[in-house]
């Protein structure tokens, strides 16, 4: 029995003769569009960024890699704000001496890409952790890059160690000094992208290096958890990405911000509006040391 538009694949390629198990004439119907030539996807998931990734991956005539942007978000990798739709262009790699894509939407490159630089993740070929992350420091600010990293150490995707001879590896490509001013910034005691923003933010501006979500005491009584801490001068940072939040929260955070201020801890929260205004973070803080020298 002949498929129906109804029951067909979401994503897939066509010929003079249909597709999909449908006829020429039935996959011309509005409910799919064309991403490129030769591919159909269903209208209603066709702006969702895993199918904007596969359309691309099919489009193309010979294998490809996932690479830079599109493999950080194929590994779930934190993106920048203006990126976490997905990225405009999916980014593929094929073999040095293969003709790279051209279609729309699509940023393809010749690679020489060593078979230890490689993984497959669900049914993509995509590149390791450690070679996005080097690949990414030449497409984000030092902050976000950070940003990845820390998710990388934190969810054991690589270690410190192979980061590292990932960066001795790509010497001199572009974004490598980017990547060694991040190395020496990260953290996987980070919990998110705004903790760590809030981190670089202060390193870089000459402040002291923060630890990452620390318990607090007071007389061997647990205090709380906080997100950022300058130990030596009491002063407790905390980042609140959350907008809404419920009462019950907000009683809580109140409640242990006023053990810790009792305590002499100074709390300073900064939210995601603050990561526009990094200078008055920064003096925000230093004032803040000034008073717990």
């Amino acid at each position: 029995m002949r498929r129906t538009s109804h029951d067909s694949p979401a994503l897939f390629a066509v010929t003079a003769d249909g597709g999909g198990g449908l006829t020429a004439r039935e996959v011309r119907s509005r409910q799919f569009v064309s991403p490129s030539p030769g591919i159909r996807v269903r209208k209603e998931v066709a702006d969702a960024p895993s199918t904007r990734v596969d359309a691309a991956v099919l489009g193309c005539p010979q294998e490809v890699v996932l690479t830079d942007l599109t493999a950080a978000w194929a590994w779930g990798l934190p993106l920048p704000p203006w990126l976490q739709g997905g990225e405009p262009s999916t980014s593929l790699a094929v073999a040095a001496g293969s003709s790279h894509s051209r279609r729309e939407g699509v940023r393809g490159r010749r690679l020489r890409l060593p078979d230890e630089h490689l993984q497959e993740l669900d049914g993509r070929v995509v590149t390791t952790p450690a070679r996005t992350w080097v690949d990414c420091a030449a497409e984000l600010p030092l902050g976000h890059l950070v940003a990845m990293g820390d998710v990388i150490l934190r969810r054991s995707l690589a270690t410190l160690n192979e980061l590292h001879r990932m960066c001795q590896w790509a010497f001199r490509r572009r974004g490598v000094k980017n990547a060694r001013l991040a190395l020496a910034m990260l953290d996987p005691g980070a919990e998110s992208p705004g903790e760590s923003l809030v981190r670089v933010i202060l390193v870089t501006g000459d402040l002291p290096r923060p630890l990452c979500n620390v318990d607090v005491y007071s007389d061997r009584t647990w205090l709380a958890r906080v997100d950022l801490l300058l130990e030596e001068h009491r002063v407790v940072i905390e980042y609140d990405g959350q907008v809404h939040l419920p009462e019950d929260q907000r009683r809580r955070d109140a409640l242990r911000r006023n053990l810790l201020q009792d305590a002499g801890y100074l709390v300073i929260v900064f939210t995601a509006a603050d990561l526009q205004r990094p200078e008055r973070m920064r003096d925000l803080v230093r004032r803040a040391i000034n008073r717990h020298p």
